[in-house]
């Protein structure tokens, strides 16, 4: 969502009691040392894919590459600020199937919280199983099973893989609580709910997320007033309509406040769109017309929106959905049936 929307979270110590000790994650934060983070997860994968797999999400999470040495199956890159006493390192290890992550940032996160560690490692893991469970059966090194031994405490079994559906939502208020319940009712389900606040690590780029959802094979879109009038939920829902399929993949919430099943209601979000537009507009008359490309594309983008609104709010409100409330004393049972249903499903 908004660039706004970040916010540092406080990392804690795990509960290390029933977990593999080959498979679990380490946090140090004490005072006077460096906080760290680090996880291996295995995978049934050739290590020269895991290893192209961790450099591309390292750049898919806004990280920087340092190094990369395939010889040595080692990554380093890095986060944060620009100043090295105040920046996150990140190292991916790949070896024999096996992905270490090992994140230290250089302060102690009791004063400082600049790299979360512990968000920005899970979060490449993240990035990285996502890619693997979309590689083409055909490949002759495509991988046999996506599962993080970290979630399992087991090595994964042929043919598992990992199951995933995006979620598109304004933060804040009743939407964000809607979706945190959502998320523990599809985690019984080994269905892993994906959404910006634990997909985006420190300096992600918001943009590249926002287009990955759009890509989604199951994308649930929670709508209400607000989500219709952000340029950022809009363009998120933008972008799932532009890769095709949208009623098959795009899965809708309603919130109660989302006025968008009689035309006359319809209209209104086409209004504050025009009346962005001519803000925006009106605003950029009384500045030098140099070096405004940041504000032409907000125009370009706003106006986009402006197009679409009617005919996706239309085919929205045409989709038979249920109230919130229906959602949350069924535990959300008929959402996440037609999600594991179009996850099996071959296209």
């Amino acid at each position: 969502m908004a660039p706004d929307r970040q916010h540092h979270q406080g990392l804690h110590k795990d509960d290390m009691s029933g977990v593999d000790r080959a498979a679990a994650s380490t946090f140090t934060a004490e005072a006077g040392m460096a906080a760290k983070h680090e996880e291996t997860r295995h995978y049934a994968l050739a290590t020269a894919l895991l290893f192209e797999g961790g450099r591309a999400a390292l750049s898919d999470c806004g990280f920087t590459i340092e190094r990369a040495l395939p010889d040595e199956g080692r990554i380093e890159a890095s986060a944060g600020v620009n100043w090295k006493s105040f920046g996150e390192d990140i190292e991916l290890t790949v070896r024999d199937g096996a992905v270490h992550a090992r994140s230290s940032c250089k302060v102690s996160t009791t004063v400082f919280d600049f790299g979360r560690n512990r968000q920005n490692v899970e979060a490449v893991f993240r990035a990285l199983e996502s890619s693997l469970a979309r590689l083409p059966a055909g490949r002759p090194d495509t991988i046999v099973g996506v599962v993080p031994a970290a979630a399992t405490g087991r090595a994964p079994v042929p043919g598992e893989l990992t199951r995933e559906v995006f979620v598109s939502y304004a933060w804040g208020g009743e939407s964000e609580a809607l979706v945190e319940r959502l998320e523990r009712a599809f985690a019984e389900h080994g269905i892993t709910v994906v959404r910006d606040k634990q997909a985006l690590g420190y300096k992600a780029d918001i943009r590249a997320f926002m287009e990955r959802l759009g890509g989604g094979r199951c994308v649930i879109a929670v709508i209400g007033d607000k989500y219709l009038r952000s340029p950022h939920c809009m363009f998120e829902l933008m972008r799932v309509a532009a890769q095709g399929n949208f009623q098959d993949r795009v899965f809708p919430v309603l919130l109660d406040d989302a006025k968008i099943h009689r035309s006359v209601d319809r209209v209104r979000y086409v209004q504050h769109w025009e009346a962005e537009i001519r803000e925006l507009d009106e605003a950029l008359k009384t500045v030098s017309a140099a070096d405004l490309k940041g504000f032409r594309e907000d125009i370009d983008r706003y106006a986009e929106i402006r197009r679409t609104i009617a005919e996706l709010t239309s085919i929205l409100g045409n989709m038979n959905t249920l109230s919130p409330q229906m959602h949350s004393e069924s535990d959300f049972a008929a959402l996440v049936a037609a999600v594991s249903a179009k996850l099996g499903a071959q296209d």
